[in-house]
């Protein structure tokens, strides 16, 4: 017999239900396919355009197995899920996400032995990360697993609804995929079409069109922990770390700087783009957000006011500099490696 986990809602409606195959390898339970039109020709394969950018297990910190056995060949199928857990909001920060993930794993290594059920996991914020690998079993679809793959939104989609971050990221990688982690023909449908749950929930379920007829892209990876070298330093790898914990776009460039303030901040290398006309940055001006400086001064300038927020921020001493090996870019760089800022 089977064992079931099934998460069910206060009313006592199934929300979503996971188990393990009952079956060997290689013996399939019958396709899903998504019905069309008769008179509807076959599309020429097209090459997926997408970029498609997912966290590795080791970004979040995988503690448990990575499923329960390697599968051959691509899946003929693919499942979208909900993981009815915490629902984080569009910004925030890779720690929170990764802390979800282990969560997630938890439940897998708790119920069935074998560490996080699905493939892969899009949160609020669009960002991705790899649950089990493509190409070893996890226990997302019961009777499916060893034939088909799993793609989670991290949240509940009865009650919530999902961004346009994370239909993006999901159509990219289910176009990624085609020929790839599964068969170009494989259709994807909601864990509901084969089981007896609202899983992924009613608002996800309105949206399965957009991620199957989408293109999409998927935000840059949150990047490994403990990447960058803490040596007080402020250049291109420590912006581009910044911008992934901030959610702005990731170049490692800050740009449109006043030349005013670059001689006397010698510990801002590479990266920062210096002008006599200064625009301001939005990386700067989501710093200066989250650092609670009020709005009005949120201009995308680093300057002594800036770096004076930043540094009480940080609980450095407060001087309105960044000097060489800045104790202040330190404490930044330690808590960019802690997944947060």
């Amino acid at each position: 017999m089977t064992e079931v986990y099934e998460i069910k809602g206060e009313d006592g409606t199934v929300l979503e239900v996971l188990a393990a195959d009952d079956e060997p390898q290689g013996e399939a339970a019958e396709p899903y396919t998504t019905p069309e039109p008769a008179e509807t020709p076959e599309p020429e394969p097209v090459e997926p355009t997408a970029t498609v950018s997912i966290a590795s297990r080791a970004s979040w910190g995988a503690r448990y197995p990575d499923g329960d056995l390697t599968l051959t060949g691509p899946a003929v199928e693919v499942w979208v899920h909900h993981s009815v857990t915490a629902q984080l909001s569009s910004d925030a920060t890779v720690a929170a996400e990764a802390e979800q993930m282990r969560a997630l794993e938890s439940v897998g290594q708790t119920r069935f032995g074998t560490g996080i059920s699905y493939n892969v996991v899009i949160f609020p914020s669009g960002r991705a990360y790899q649950g089990v690998s493509w190409n070893r079993r996890g226990t997302h679809t019961g009777g499916r697993n060893s034939t088909s793959r799993s793609i989670c939104f991290a949240g509940n989609y009865e009650a919530n609804n999902p961004t346009a971050a994370q239909i993006s990221t999901a159509a990219a990688i289910y176009g990624y995929g085609k020929d790839r982690w599964w068969t170009r023909g494989a259709p994807l449908g909601g864990h509901r079409d084969v089981s007896q749950t609202a899983c992924p929930g009613r608002n996800l379920y309105a949206r399965l069109d957009d991620i199957r007829a989408g293109e999409g892209s998927t935000p840059p990876s949150p990047g490994e922990p403990g990447g960058l070298i803490v040596d007080g330093f402020w250049g291109s790898s420590t912006t581009r770390r910044l911008q992934q914990e901030l959610g702005t776009p990731v170049d490692g460039v800050v740009s449109s700087q006043s030349v005013v303030w670059r001689d006397v901040n010698p510990g801002l290398t590479t990266g920062w783009r210096w002008v006599s006309d200064a625009q301001g940055s939005r990386v700067i001006a989501a710093l200066q957000r989250k650092i609670g400086m009020a709005s009005g001064d949120r201009d995308g300038k680093i300057g002594p006011e800036t770096i004076r927020a930043l540094q009480r921020y940080l609980g450095t001493r407060v001087d309105g500099v960044i000097s060489r090996d800045s104790s202040a870019v330190m404490a930044l760089q330690r808590r960019l490696n802690d997944g947060r800022v």
